[in-house]
């Protein structure tokens, strides 16, 4: 008896449905013998996204998420069907494993439809099958453009209007995409897939899943330049000229991402042209970070986001303890290794802690390793080279007796020391990859850190040859104390200045105007550094010059690096569009971790690191603000 009223249900249902008109009634009745009816609860899965379906599910009542994970790892809703929907047939029709998955609203009541009455029902009219073919194709392409592209800023209903002028390109190993010095009228976006980029012999870069190339042609109207090759087996999105343009037309984020790429990989193209197809101006671009810093607000507001550990408070804690106990050890057994210890441990912890606090206050870095390379090559380059020069100019020998002399040796010294840390810096700056202030104020913190703790645990050596371990373990102690003021400082001001001298501000201005702040910054942090080194002939005049001069060098500093973060902040959000629609269906749904897939509450996720630049992005970046290439886990 239930099962009679289900099925009579069932085939009411199905009769009154848009996409069964025209099917056989003797077909829809063998259809509805295979069907079930199945009640779903809050967040149970109808379907799982990767796997191979052999049912659809029509919805009967209630509401269903349809959702995705992007490259990254981070739950994408890419809509909320209800009454009357189909959902699952697009695997089926095109015998594929599931793009997305669907997840219950609340209670939802679905009939199953098995995989044979599904195909039968499909031969048997062809306006199902006519329409399922349309359907499966946009759905599946929204679900590809939702996943990791440059899309994510457009609202959801209109992406599909993007699908339905979109086509899936099958490639494979070898094929040439893009020749170099031919003119691309299509703008290409990776599904599946790596392509290599070459100019010549020289590759250029790799591109993978979310990226995007063609853009410049029809930008500029210039030939591309460089050859775009499949290494393996992929599928393109091609989208056609007009309808890229027309999108450039409609949407401001877009817009903004393109003209950052743009300036990323091919600055000389902007030109007046250039933009006047990406219909900015100087206004746009002053107030649009403004606007992104405003809209990430509301959504932080809406959705928090998890909280950030500072990592360099516990560098300064397991390093000082380290120290703490060597210290103590050294005090009481008094023995040679543990002296030792303290000295190495000593002459490390406050240079490491600092460079590890100013890398937590950039948001577009590198890998540690990179900045350990910094610090290395300071001490071993930058410090023989200064003691080399300041024996051979005889400068701090102690014969100086008048403050003429004084003075001079103290700025000889504070050049001298400046210079040898600057041609580190340089070395690690040169390259076009370093193009951010903060990259230029991290390095030469490092820089001068690994100046600092060689000197550190040279000068408490001296005190070791003279037997003098307590005098040792003072002077590491106050130079671990003193250090954020002192060498990470100098050199962090010193290298925004030649970085300003290499040109590479957003805002470059004459070149005058940037020399001169290169030497502005230059004259400042030598002069905090013979300021410091100073003799002064009083112990308080010693204070009262050594508390002047930390506190003009940090507020410097701090002035740098408020510079320098408010840039990266501007190019990430230019580059990842914030995806307010995405965020309001999650509020509409709810943010709970059994329906959305996140992590839960309080738990960090990974920051990304890009694989084309090596810059580390935070979590759920999209697009890398260094270089603009996808981001994936």
């Amino acid at each position: 008896m239930e099962r009679m009223q289900m099925t009579t249900k069932a085939m009411e249902f199905l009769r009154n449905h848009t996409l069964f008109r025209g099917v056989p009634l003797h077909e829809l009745e063998g259809a509805v013998q295979s069907m079930h009816e199945e009640l779903f609860h809050d967040g149970d899965p109808l379907i799982v996204e990767g796997s191979y379906g052999n049912s659809c599910y029509f919805i009967m009542s209630g509401q269903v998420q349809i959702v995705s994970r992007n490259l990254i790892g981070h739950t994408v809703t890419l809509d909320v069907l209800g009454e009357g929907a189909l959902i699952g047939e697009v695997s089926l029709f095109l015998e594929e494993k599931r793009t997305s998955g669907a997840q219950a609203i609340g209670e939802v009541t679905a009939l199953r439809l098995e995989q044979n009455a599904f195909s039968r029902l499909a031969a048997a009219s062809p306006m199902f099958h006519e329409s399922l073919s349309f359907s499966a194709r946009i759905r599946t392409m929204h679900a590809m453009l939702s996943k990791a592209t440059i899309w994510a800023a457009i609202p959801n209903a209109e992406l599909r209007g993007l699908a339905e002028v979109t086509v899936r390109r099958k490639v494979y190993k070898g094929d040439v995409i893009v020749a170099e010095g031919t003119m691309a009228d299509r703008f290409y976006m990776i599904a599946e897939g790596r392509f290599e980029v070459r100019s010549g012999r020289r590759k250029k870069a790799v591109y993978k899943p979310g990226d995007y190339f063609g853009e410049m042609d029809l930008l500029s109207g210039e030939a591309h330049t460089g050859t775009v090759t499949a290494l393996e087996n992929g599928e393109l999105m091609v989208m056609g000229r007009d309808e890229f343009h027309f999108v450039l037309q409609q949407y401001e984020p877009v817009r903004r991402q393109f003209h950052e790429v743009l300036r990323i990989r091919r600055p000389e193209l902007l030109n007046e042209e250039v933009s006047a197809k990406l219909q900015f101006t100087e206004a746009e671009t002053e107030q649009a970070p403004e606007a992104e810093v405003e809209a990430a607000a509301t959504l932080e507001a809406v959705i928090p986001a998890p909280p950030k550990k500072d990592r360099w408070m516990d560098v300064l804690l397991a390093l000082g303890g380290i120290f703490v106990a060597f210290t103590g050890l050294a005090i009481w057994l008094k023995q040679p290794v543990w002296i030792y210890a303290a000295l190495i441990s000593g002459g490390f912890v406050g240079p490491v802690s600092f460079v590890a606090y100013m890398r937590s206050s950039q948001l577009l870095g590198f890998k540690p390793i990179r900045l350990a390379a910094v610090f290395a090559a300071s001490g071993i380059i930058a410090v023989p080279v200064a003691w080399v020069l300041e024996r051979f100019w005889s400068v701090g020998s102690g014969l100086e007796t008048t403050t003429i002399e004084h003075v001079q040796a103290a700025l000889l010294i504070g050049v001298i020391e400046e210079m040898a840390k600057l041609l580190v810096c340089f070395f690690f700056l040169r390259g076009r990859k370093q193009r951010f202030l903060m990259d230029a104020v991290v390095f030469g913190a490092a820089a001068g850190m690994g100046f600092a703790a060689v000197e550190s645990i040279l000068y408490g050596f001296m005190y070791l040859q003279q037997h003098a371990t307590s005098g040792m373990l003072a002077v590491l102690w106050v130079r671990a104390l003193l250090s954020p003021f002192g060498h990470g400082t100098w050199t962090a001001i010193a290298a925004a200045g030649l970085w300003y001298g290499l040109g590479r501000s957003a805002k470059r201005g004459s070149t005058a105007h940037r020399l001169l702040r290169m030497a502005a910054l230059l004259l400042i942090s030598i002069l905090l550094h013979a300021a410091w080194d100073y003799p002064y002939a009083a112990g308080l005049w010693k204070m009262v010059g050594m508390v002047m001069v930390g506190g003009i060098g940090i507020a410097l500093l701090f002035s740098l690096i408020r510079q320098g973060t408010k840039e990266e902040r501007a190019m990430h959000r230019a580059v990842n569009p914030a995806q307010q629609l995405e965020e309001r269906l999650r509020q509409a749904v709810g943010a709970d971790s059994k329906r959305s897939g996140s992590e839960g509450p309080g738990t960090a996720p990974p920051s990304l690191t890009c694989e084309g630049c090596g810059t580390v992005s935070p979590a759920g970046t999209r697009y890398c603000g260094r270089c603009g290439q996808a981001l994936q886990l």
